[in-house]
């Protein structure tokens, strides 16, 4: 089952983050690189909003399932990255 407060945690950190800003502004090389008229701010904020949060559900979800891991192993860097064959979620790993 989801816990929709800690999903509304999490989704409220990441639209105070950085990273939302990053995907406001590759959202319009988006609609640029397609010829399409850029939607106006607020409608490009709820775009990014909305695709945060189905992406935060879906990882919570596959979190409280378990991981379904893939292994990469690079070992002349000594490094390893875990990536969820499930939702996507990536680990980095030094070892």
């Amino acid at each position: 089952m989801l816990d929709h407060s800690e999903l509304e945690r999490r989704l409220e950190r990441y639209l105070q983050s950085d990273d939302f800003q990053t995907d406001i502004g590759a959202l319009v090389n988006d609609y640029c690189a397609q010829g399409l008229p850029v939607p106006s701010e607020e409608q490009l904020w709820e775009e990014a909003a909305a695709e945060a949060r189905k992406c935060l559900e879906t990882m919570m979800i596959c979190e409280a399932k378990g991981h379904l891991w893939k292994e990469t192993a690079d070992p002349e860097n000594g490094t390893s990255t875990l990536s969820c064959r499930r939702c996507g979620a990536e680990e980095h790993l030094r070892w």
